[in-house]
């Protein structure tokens, strides 16, 4: 199971939105560790936020590996 934690960028006005592993609570997919004690205030806008690609891109072959039934 995955979830999604952001992560305040850029003088703390944008987030990225990484993926992390439920068993590994604050290291990410694509490597950065997150602060455990730390929530991120919200962005200024919707638009100063966006996705980790190198999370994103981990993500899609964990699903296309792990998520594809057995024949």
């Amino acid at each position: 199971m995955y979830e999604m934690r952001a992560e305040s960028i850029a003088d703390r006005c944008q987030l990225l939105w990484h993926v992390i592993a439920k068993d590994t609570t604050f290291s990410t997919l694509c490597g950065s560790l997150l602060s455990p004690d730390q929530a991120p205030p919200p962005a200024a806008d919707p638009s100063a936020e966006r996705y980790c690609a190198p999370c994103m891109t981990a993500f899609s072959r964990a699903v296309l590996v792990f998520g594809t039934p057995a024949e």
